[in-house]
């Protein structure tokens, strides 16, 4: 069942979503602008369309523990306080020359309103991005590949990302399906494949979801029968598939027969020519991301070799998984870069607007609204960079929890600061010719894209749960069994009620591995964290084996997760700027601090529920309201105007 379960919540494929170019304020109306770079670059100059070559890094890769799962033990690595470089100062210099090119191109080629209103992206500037080598960013040199590492795919999602019917067209072949050749396909499965897809001569897509299945993967219904020949007959639909019509192969997930328990199917996955007999494609109308291709897929008895199997059968969920992990960090560190754009955009329109004789600009709410934008903003790129160093400089990395974290953070962090944005400009924000509108309905796909965000917290959650229960299971054991030891469990309660109530010591020393301006903030996360531990081992004890059967409180634990790994990527990075001398570093100073102290607020009042549980802390209430709009199959008050006389 526990298995099932956490199957169960793998995050299934939906909508795409896209972010569009910049734009300036002029006369109350939105304007096409330029698209934006962290150092302001306009091209003057027509760009280049010859491939890219970025010299590859020298990486010393060390091994480490999950950092993540490490955390559900009250375990931290210090030595990434020390935020990870990736990049010398040649290379980075090289890679901007790289952005300023991409720049270039999306100022020339790119506008965002015509793509919305024509639900196409120009078929000139897709050729362009396969010149420069654009579609295989991550796939390696022997395959004709551009063998980026995962810090410089970030900074070019960053200019990318300004349109995001472009990126997600990207992203979904290349973060997403080809994924799955890469890691699991065979040696010629790879040189069959890997060239074409690195060059764009063949755009691939993921078939995955369905309309009855929801995000409980194993419940497919596409199934493929495997012949006396070894090869298969594949049957079934698929939805929300992304570059539907522009594929030319697709990664589809089916049912295949389990060779040891024949009444029990098993997930595979299989390579299929979009051009095979039998494939029928048609498209979806949605209200956002309307420039990228998603539609249905539709399989009638296709034959497919069994040459085309990747991996072995029963290996379809492993290889989503994998799939999904690398869709998430690119997916979801894109928005920052449109984010950065808009709020000046925004700041430049408070600026020169007054109000009773005086500007927005000096109006305290104003300017509360704005530095919270501004954090969060910083948080996101912060815990993007951090995540993708850690995948750069880690040995066989173990990142799927890393990887969800950023995707729930980054895509209501891009729905938080939208809603802000169009909050501060008022009324006008909200006329459907402007790009804010356009931003935040594609906002809304992001945010559901990969995966309901509760059902990836349910994973992140159960995950760590899971791993610790495996390896404290006598001491779980013994909490749950008071009555048998007494001394064991008074010990453990000691510690439990001596860390809640402020009394530990630093052992870890979290403060003494950043700058000496952010030790409070060292301790708090330090302390965090052990209270983080002793909450994990208290769901435990409570629920035992039953936990997988719970959501509030395994979700309660990914948002306390989620809250400590962004603060370590702000403060790493904060605590580096500061000792560089960096450009507005004592600002940056204040901005680490201003949102550590409201992430600490968020975790010490999750930590709090978990510990009043449900009864205390009014999910009961929820609860049981929850199940009387579903026994009332909607709304149960009664209208306030009726009366009994």
């Amino acid at each position: 069942m526990e298995s099932r379960f956490l199957q169960f919540i793998l995050i299934r494929s939906k909508n795409v979503c896209q972010f569009s170019p910049i734009f300036r304020l002029s006369c109350g109306c939105w304007d096409v602008f330029k698209s934006y770079s962290t150092q302001n670059v306009q091209a003057e100059e027509l760009v280049s369309k010859e491939k890219i070559s970025l010299i590859k890094p020298c990486i010393k890769k060390v091994k480490r523990p999950p950092f993540v799962k490490n955390m559900f033990f009250g375990n931290f690595d210090t030595d990434l306080l020390n935020f990870p470089l990736v990049l010398d100062n040649e290379q980075l210099a090289e890679l901007e020359n790289v952005v300023k090119k991409v720049n270039t191109l999306y100022a020339e080629k790119v506008n965002s309103v015509q793509i919305d209103r024509d639900k196409a992206l120009p078929y000139g500037l897709l050729q362009d991005l396969k010149d420069m080598g654009l579609f295989g960013r991550m796939i390696p040199a022997k395959y004709g590949g551009l063998d980026l590492s995962y810090t410089a795919c970030t900074r070019l999602n960053e200019v990318l990302g300004l349109d995001c019917s472009v990126y997600t067209t990207l992203a979904a072949h290349e973060f997403f399906a080809a994924q799955a050749i890469l890691h699991f396909g065979s040696e010629e499965q790879k040189q069959k494949y890997l060239p074409l897809l690195a060059s764009g001569k063949l755009i691939a897509a993921v078939c995955c979801s369905e309309v009855g299945s929801g995000s409980d993967l194993l419940s497919v219904s596409t199934i493929a029968k495997m012949n006396t020949d070894g090869n298969f007959i594949l049957t079934g639909s698929k939805c929300w598939v992304t570059n539907v019509e522009l594929a030319d192969v697709f990664i589809v997930l089916a049912k295949t027969p389990n060779l040891s328990d024949p009444n029990e199917g098993q997930l595979s996955a299989f390579i299929v020519d979009k051009n095979s007999e039998d494939v029928h494609v048609s498209s979806h109308d949605k209200i956002c991301l309307r420039g990228t291709q998603t539609g249905m897929v539709t399989f009638d008895e296709v034959p497919v070799p069994g040459s085309n199997l990747i991996g072995s059968l029963g290996m379809g969920s492993k290889i989503y998984l994998k799939m999904l992990e690398s869709l998430r960090l690119s997916l979801n560190t894109f928005t920052f870069g449109t984010l950065k754009s808009v709020l000046d955009s925004v700041t430049e329109r408070i600026i020169h607007t007054e109000r009773i004789e005086k500007s927005l600009g000096d109006v305290q709410m104003v300017r509360r609204r704005l530095s919270k934008i501004n954090a969060i903003i910083y948080a996101m790129e912060s815990v993007s960079y951090f995540t993708a160093a850690l995948i750069d400089t880690t040995e066989n990395p173990d990142v799927e929890l890393e990887c969800a974290i950023t995707k729930v953070f980054n895509s209501e962090g891009t729905l938080y600061c939208l809603r802000e944005l169009m909050k501060a400009l008022g009324s006008s924000s909200l006329m459907k010719e402007h790009q804010l509108e356009r931003l935040y309905r594609d906002a809304q796909g992001l945010a559901v894209f990969d995966g309901p965000n509760d059902i990836v917290r349910l994973f992140i959650g159960l995950t760590g749960l899971k791993i610790v229960g495996a390896k404290k299971f006598e001491v779980v054991m013994k909490l749950r069994n008071r009555f048998f030891y007494p001394w064991d469990t008074v010990k453990q309660l000691i510690r439990h009620w001596r860390i809640l109530k402020n009394m530990y010591k630093f052992d870890i020393d979290i403060a003494g591995h950043i700058h000496p301006s952010l030790v409070e903030w060292g301790n708090n996360l330090e302390a965090m964290l052990q209270k983080f531990e002793v909450a994990v081992e208290n769901v435990l004890s409570d629920h035992g084996v039953k936990v997988v059967e719970t959501q509030i409180d395994p979700t309660k634990l990914a948002n306390i997760a989620i809250e400590l790994y962004v603060m370590t990527a702000v403060l790493s990075r904060c605590s580096r700027s500061y000792v560089d001398g960096l450009r507005n570093c004592h600002h940056e100073l204040r901005l680490a601090h201003a949102f550590c102290h409201d992430a600490c607020i968020r975790t010490k009042n999750n930590i709090e529920d978990i510990y009043r549980g449900v009864t205390w802390n009014n999910e009961l209430n929820h609860i049981l309201l929850g199940e009387q709009v579903i026994d009332c199959k909607g709304y149960f008050p009664e209208h306030p105007l009726k009366h009994n006389f």
